[in-house]
């Protein structure tokens, strides 16, 4: 829950959205009653597995919306907040198999990561971070395996009705975690009139525009990543 639209219906609006999912069931990360809420994220038991999800926005920091502040019911990645991020991980870490970091970064329809997202994935890869998935662009940016942690830089668009053009060119993409390591793969999508689905003819191309914008990763023809000394355009 922590991004650019956490504030839209103010604080209390925030609160309230924490209430509504709870109510329904549903675990939240990123937003809560205070600091300590917030940065916490969600624990959860997948097989057997202890599983951390946690959730920060680095967006808006350095242009914030008028009115809008860093209020304490939402976990901040700007640069102040840095390093409560760290500590949330290694916290995590610490309790956890398996560490999930949802980051709200980047500039929007920039095919490449700022030097901001490349440094905070490998100060949180270096804290305990197993996944860090990105969003904000609303284009798909490319792959990086920083040791053996996968940091996916933007996902891109999904479900999003103003789709268009090369931001309706997106991926889903799936994680398989085992004792011997975490794969990788990408399964293209195009958003149509709002909604995802599976790319076809447009696919292979998808794919080709990940490695081309990926670190030290390829997707091969069944959407697969592997490491590789390619270097890509970023």
């Amino acid at each position: 829950l922590a991004n650019n639209h956490a504030l839209d219906y103010g604080p209390d609006g925030v609160l309230r959205t924490v209430e509504i999912l709870e109510a329904a069931g549903l675990a939240t990360a990123g937003t809560g009653r205070g600091p300590g809420a917030a940065y916490a994220g969600t624990r959860l038991r997948v097989d057997g597995w202890p599983v951390a999800v946690l959730s920060f926005t680095r967006v808006p920091c350095d242009r914030p919306e008028p009115g809008e502040t860093f209020i304490p019911e939402i976990a901040w990645a700007c640069p102040d907040y840095v390093d409560a991020t760290v500590q949330a991980i290694a916290g995590a870490a610490a309790r956890s198999d398996l560490v999930v970091v949802m980051a709200h970064w980047g500039v929007e329809r920039q095919a490449c990561p700022e030097p901001h997202q490349k440094e905070l994935a490998r100060a949180w890869v270096d804290a305990g971070a197993d996944l860090v998935v990105g969003s904000h662009p609303h284009v798909l940016q490319g792959v990086e395996r920083i040791g053996d942690a996968w940091v996916l830089y933007s996902t891109g668009n999904f479900a999003f009705p103003s789709a268009r053009e090369e931001s309706s060119y997106s991926a889903a993409f799936r994680f398989e975690v085992a004792e011997a390591g975490t794969s990788l793969n990408a399964i293209p999508v195009r958003i149509v009139d709002g909604r995802p689905e599976v790319a076809e003819d447009s696919g292979p191309g998808i794919l080709e525009d990940l490695t081309e914008r990926s670190f030290g990763v390829a997707f091969d023809d069944q959407g697969r990543a592997v490491e590789t000394d390619r270097p890509g355009s970023c």
